[in-house]
């Protein structure tokens, strides 16, 4: 057979990476649980009407859509759960005791990929909270990405802040037009101040003095107290250093990054928004706070793809011993109960047979006799 060719962002997974991608999927999952998150699992297509209601440009979601031959309607598939999370909070949930804590694990579909995920089909993690008051529980989920990446074996990461309405804010209080917000984003998205001057020397001097303010929350969060903004960027600049300030008395060994004018490619958070970083600059979750009609919630993400290429789990080191076709069903039963993952032979083997087909299966220990043996 020839070699088929996979559509770009499109791969197999293999016994191994399958493997590491279903233990980091399942120790996310048993973490949540045990931390009072409840599983979901939404539908992988729906209706564009509901699976888009959290953001208002629709024509720029990353997403599939294709035509439903029984309804006659668009249908779009998921680029994001975290979206149906929120269609299913104030549905089907919308009675449930709030906060409703949930958590999620499926494929999602995108139309495009870029620089930091290339792949196009991609298993995503999450959890949300939904109903939280004005009590944002950012320290309850910045507490589980911590506990989540131990279990994952990550153990040198980051965390960046970032502002995602701020520039909502400066376009209130400057008065921007359409077209002079989409050229001051565009001058943000390349973090350059140059030609804003243009619009408003004081929006430059501001702009140059957000930009100024990447890296390290420690300086630049003094750095920013000192500036004195317009009212609406004020209000979201005092907020920001409330939150990160209580953050980092609660995680004091954490290295906190902020960049307040990275431009939040959701469309959807509100308030604070984070990414999540390895040292390897791979990004391993995403989250912050967003609404749902009038409800404050917050939650996290993360693409196992990405969690797979820093974690040190081992799936290999699992106890595989090669056995017999006549094995009974009661001594195989005793042997997966110690931990043994059974081989089993497809016809009967003599004792040669068996040790070579051990070696042949990368199994540790073959049955002979009853007697469990470790393979030279």
């Amino acid at each position: 057979m020839k070699s088929q060719l996979l559509p770009e962002g499109f791969r197999d997974s293999l016994p191994d990476l399958a493997g590491k991608e279903f233990e980091i999927s399942s120790a996310f999952l048993n973490l949540m649980n045990k931390n009072g998150y409840f599983l979901i699992k939404p539908p992988l297509l729906e209706f564009e009407s509901s699976l888009f209601f959290l953001t208002n440009e629709k024509d720029n979601i990353d997403s599939f859509r294709l035509l439903d031959p029984i309804s006659q309607k668009m249908m779009g598939i998921r680029p994001d759960i975290t979206l149906q999370v929120a269609r299913i909070a104030c549905g089907s949930l919308q009675e449930s005791p709030r906060p409703l804590r949930l958590c999620y694990s499926g494929e999602i579909l995108k139309a495009n990929n870029n620089g930091l995920n290339l792949s196009r089909q991609i298993t995503q993690i999450g959890s949300e909270i939904i109903g939280i008051e004005n009590n944002f529980c950012e320290k309850e989920i910045i507490d589980l990405i911590i506990e989540t990446l131990k279990k994952l074996k990550i153990k040198k990461f980051f965390i960046n802040f970032t502002m995602p309405t701020l520039i909502e804010s400066l376009s209130k209080d400057f008065k921007l037009t359409k077209n002079d917000l989409d050229f001051v984003k565009e001058k943000y998205k390349n973090k350059n101040h140059i030609g804003i001057k243009k619009i408003s020397k004081k929006l430059e001097l501001i702009s140059k003095a957000l930009l100024s303010a990447v890296g390290l929350v420690e300086t630049n969060i003094k750095n920013l107290k000192k500036i004195k903004f317009p009212k609406n960027t004020q209000i979201e600049i005092d907020n920001f250093i409330k939150i990160v300030d209580k953050i980092k008395k609660k995680f004091p060994s954490l290295d906190l990054y902020m960049d307040p004018l990275e431009i939040d490619g959701s469309n959807y958070h509100t308030g604070l928004a984070f990414k999540v970083f390895s040292e390897n600059l791979k990004e391993l979750f995403t989250g912050g706070n967003y609404k749902v009609f009038s409800e404050n919630c917050i939650g996290f993400s993360g693409y196992v793809e990405n969690l797979v290429k820093e974690s040190l789990l081992r799936v290999d080191n699992l106890k595989k011993i090669f056995v017999n076709e006549d094995l009974s069903d009661s001594f195989k039963k005793s042997l997966q109960n110690r931990g043994f993952i059974v081989i089993k032979a497809i016809k009967k083997l003599k004792t040669n047979q068996i040790i070579k087909n051990a070696k042949i299966h990368k199994c540790e220990f073959y049955l002979d006799d009853k007697k469990i043996l470790r393979v030279d």
